[in-house]
């Protein structure tokens, strides 16, 4: 087994000869060791390079509820808030006895000032949250300055339907599209939206996946007057 001194000696070979290929197999290695303290302070680690700490930071929920438990203890003690966004997102991902506590989190740290903070906390939202956070997200997706993470809350009803599929999560995300498409004039968030009601709604709305994936404005303009008038008429059918 490798200890301690093994991985930091193989860490620094990889860097200071710049080998790419062994920067997977580190990572592979370190997510089932022990030492996850060090795996984390690898995470935020400037020197390593953007992908390499991506890497890192995508394979940290494999250390499971001890790892949360370590993030979790971040949080609690408000420590490296420069870090907060990458923590509720890794957090989102463990699978374990820790989701209620990464819900409060992620309902908190959804009303951030900072922007990427609240956005991946939306995401979390999405993809664990409950119908209580519907209002979360329809603040998020009427309210919030940061396009992005408008467009996100936008996804995260959508996810959230995933994992439910009942009437009355898709009736409250059709009544915040609603809203939304009649005063949204970012291309991107409202094609996250058109996105979303296409999967919900089992509607095509005139227009493809690939046209609002490629952002065509012309396209998406027409689609939103249907989307309106499809939504119109689903909601006052409920």
């Amino acid at each position: 087994m490798k200890q301690l001194s093994d991985y930091k000696n193989w860490l620094k070979n990889i860097v200071e000869n710049n080998l790419e290929d062994e920067q997977l197999e580190f990572v592979w290695e370190i997510m089932e060791s022990p030492f996850m303290e060090y795996h984390y302070e690898l995470m935020k680690d400037s020197k390593l390079d953007d992908d390499f700490r991506r890497n890192l930071r995508f394979r940290f929920d494999e250390h499971g509820d001890e790892g949360a438990e370590f993030l979790l203890s971040k949080l609690d003690k408000n420590e490296d808030p420069e870090f907060h966004s990458a923590i509720i997102f890794i957090l989102g991902k463990t699978k374990g006895k820790h989701k209620e506590k990464t819900v409060a989190y992620a309902r908190k740290l959804s009303g951030s000032l900072d922007a990427v903070v609240r956005e991946n906390a939306i995401i979390v939202l999405g993809w664990i949250g409950k119908n209580a956070d519907l209002s979360i997200l329809k603040k998020c997706l009427l309210e919030d300055e940061y396009s992005k993470c408008r467009a996100w809350s936008a996804s995260s009803y959508m996810q959230m339907w995933f994992r439910k599929e009942n009437n009355l999560l898709r009736k409250k995300a059709f009544e915040a599209y609603t809203t939304a498409l009649a005063r949204e004039n970012d291309y991107f968030v409202l094609a996250v939206i058109l996105s979303a009601i296409r999967t919900m709604g089992k509607t095509r709305l005139g227009i493809s996946q690939t046209a609002l994936d490629e952002g065509d404005t012309a396209k998406i303009d027409l689609a939103r007057t249907k989307a309106l008038k499809f939504l119109e008429k689903t909601l006052k059918n409920n």
